[in-house]
């Protein structure tokens, strides 16, 4: 490795964790992790590889990055990408510190002492001097007029308790997930040898040894459909600045007459299918995918929203108006997710199998490479620490805890999967682990309490799993391979990476955060479902007479008296088996037209927003090999690579201009 690319990649990545919420909220160019595609990390890329590093190459060879150096800090930089935005920066410090405010202001939440339900060292301690000014300043923030604070003006006190509870919990998770991205790694790119069709994209665009651009860049049709997608969004963006002057390009259509035609979609929540986006990066990814997986992500959408108007026409309501809440929707994503993670240890179960067995330090058979072993090592340390330090600091028995970290890791490790195999970069499905409990065990066995406290816990580390941590670093580590950087070293830096944007991204968010005061987040408003649900919760049970029974329960008392909501727990089961069947017979039988993704991606208004995208790159794909065969699907192959990448580096413009702009004015686009 490359030690010019090692310190660019730290480089980039820190002033990532750094400045993101800034970027974000007072320059507001636009986010700069949107999703699993960010147009910082890919508009950048582009941005480099094609005028940048050409720029640098005419001082010399020797200035240019070579490929793999380029491939070492993009690596890098993704795995950055899976901290500042709200599966972590964002979501963090408002769970520890929102509460309270709401508290405040919230009579139902006092009725019943809600916050006493959970640990308070979940929270910020308020009791000393600091108090006022730590809750205040977090709402409505303590900078006078265009001044800035100065560090030393932040009343960091009242976040030690917090940082001494969240800090061995997030740490020992993440590492937990990294080693198992590692451990998936080989089975899912050698073994399986699943699309990546993202870091195929990135891949064809690396340059030479020599910093030399790559033959997919000369390439004529690349060049007209970079052309295309840049010219289209930047004209798009232009339109905000000089309206009189420049004429937009609409990149949606219109078919609402036909809700008309088909009100039980509308019924079902799917107003959305009628007023479809063109999407080019989505085209551009959807032909590089195997058609199955395009038609599922296309017809997965209106087929929920067609199941969903059925039900609604008798009563059922999939969706609740509130998240963590019981509705049947998050029930179906349970079951989906659950088989798609069975089918993906089951596929490789081998080798997973003799990968933990020499973790363990028990001899096998197969080979198995030393980043693997040591990534499942790091897995069950991560792992087992996690659930000891939730039983020691919460009311959450181990047994539970091992029950949360299960579901959890299936959250992420199915996402993970979802984006190797499908390149789609927006998954709005949720899972929450509490709601899970809640639903297989019963609010009166676990107790109001420890559903709080897993809510909480899941506001922290699965608010946003779309934009987690482990897919970005699974196409780090498949984009790295691809350039023979050297697995073992390469995962030890990226750990460093992670760990570092940890620790610069917590303390750089609060200081941004108490400038102007925490803006109106995902992080923030989910923030106030845990405590919302359990006001709820606990008034049910007292109408009841079960309240003291259920917040009675202690340790592993709660087996004894589960209550399981079965209809609940029926959707999980009909789902579950649905995935593996639909994973069986596109495994076994070669006409088989659907992915098992359906079941993920067919919730949740990203998948409403790509699913026409992913039609079209269906269509055309299947155009262009039915009519030209192999031979003209692999000529067209640079049109969309430069669809993809004309898109990304649109999308970094705005975060360019908007930058620039605001240090020379000082005010926001």
């Amino acid at each position: 490795m490359s030690k010019r690319g090692i310190i660019i990649g730290l480089l980039c990545s820190m002033a990532l964790c750094a400045f993101c919420y800034f970027s974000d909220y007072f320059i507001r160019p636009g986010a700069m992790v949107t999703h699993l595609l960010p147009a910082a990390a890919y508009g950048g890329f582009v941005f480099l590889v094609l005028y940048l590093n050409p720029l640098l190459r005419l001082f010399g060879v020797r200035f240019a990055l070579t490929g793999r150096e380029v491939a070492i800090i993009l690596s890098m930089f993704l795995i950055a990408c899976g901290l500042p935005d709200i599966s972590l920066g964002k979501s963090l410090s408002n769970a520890a510190m929102w509460p309270l405010h709401l508290n405040r202001i919230t009579p139902s939440w006092n009725q019943v002492s809600i916050l006493e339900m959970v640990p308070e060292a979940m929270f910020c301690d308020l009791s000393g001097p600091d108090g006022d000014a730590g809750l205040e300043g977090f709402v409505t923030g303590l900078a006078t007029g265009d001044e800035r604070l100065e560090i030393s003006e932040l009343p960091w006190g009242v976040w030690r308790r917090p940082a001494l509870f969240w800090g061995p919990l997030v740490f020992s998770f993440l590492i937990a997930v990294f080693g198992l991205a590692v451990v998936f790694h080989r089975q899912w790119s050698s073994h399986e040898q699943l699309a990546y069709p993202i870091v195929q994209f990135a891949s064809s665009l690396l340059p030479g040894k020599d910093g030399s651009l790559s033959p997919t860049v000369r390439n004529r049709l690349f060049i007209i459909g970079f052309l295309f997608a840049f010219s289209i969004y930047v004209n798009n963006y232009c339109v905000r600045w000089f309206p009189q002057v420049c004429i937009p390009v609409k990149l949606w259509l219109n078919f609402h007459p036909f809700t008309k035609v088909l009100p039980i979609i509308v019924r079902g929540k799917g107003w959305g299918l009628f007023g479809p986006q063109i999407i080019l990066t989505v085209i551009g990814l959807a032909y590089f995918l195997p058609s199955e997986a395009s038609l599922s992500m296309w017809i997965g959408p209106w087929l929920f929203c067609l199941f969903s108007g059925i039900c609604a026409t008798y009563g059922v309501q999939l969706r609740s108006s509130m998240m963590m809440a019981l509705a049947p929707e998050p029930f179906i994503y349970i079951g989906a997710y659950s088989g798609l993670m069975f089918v993906i240890l089951y596929s490789g179960r081998h080798y997973y199998w003799n990968t933990l067995k020499q973790a363990l330090w028990i001899r096998s058979k197969e080979s198995i490479p030393e980043y693997a072993i040591w990534g499942m090592r790091l897995f069950l340390g991560g792992i087992i620490f996690f659930v000891i330090y939730l039983h020691l600091r919460t009311d959450i028995h181990w047994t539970l805890g091992v029950f949360y970290a299960a579901i959890a890791v299936t959250t992420y490790s199915v996402v993970s999967r979802v984006l190797a195999e499908t390149g789609a970069f927006e998954i709005g499905t949720v899972v929450y682990p509490g709601i899970a409990a809640w639903g297989f065990f019963g609010e009166v066995a676990v107790g109001p309490a420890v559903l709080i406290s897993m809510f909480m816990l899941s506001v922290v580390l699965l608010s946003g799993p779309g934009w987690c941590v482990m897919p970005f670093l699974n196409q780090a580590l498949k984009l790295s391979e691809g350039r023979h950087v050297p697995l073992s070293r390469f995962s030890r830096w990226g750990l460093v990476t992670m760990l570092l944007g940890i620790v610069v991204m917590v303390p750089c968010t609060l200081y941004w955060q108490y400038n102007s005061g925490s803006h109106n987040t995902w992080g923030r408003i989910s923030s106030a479902f845990p405590f919302n649900n359990g006001v709820e919760m606990l008034l049910k049970l007292r109408a009841q007479g079960l309240e003291a029974e259920a917040l009675g329960r202690k340790g592993m008392d709660y087996l004894a008296h589960l209550s399981p909501h079965w209809n609940y727990v029926m959707v999980s089961v009909v789902t579950f088996a649905l995935a593996i069947f639909v994973a069986y017979g596109r495994l076994h039988f070669t006409w088989w037209p659907l992915h098992p993704v359906i079941f993920i991606f067919f919730g949740g208004d990203q998948s409403v927003k790509m699913s026409f995208s992913f039609g079209l790159g269906f269509i055309l794909k299947t155009l262009i090999t039915k009519y030209g065969g192999g031979r003209l699907y692999q000529k067209c192959k640079p049109l969309f690579i430069g669809l993809i990448a004309g898109m990304v580096a649109g999308q970094f413009v705005p975060m360019v201009v908007g930058a620039i702009y605001y240090f020379v004015t000082g005010k926001s686009v």
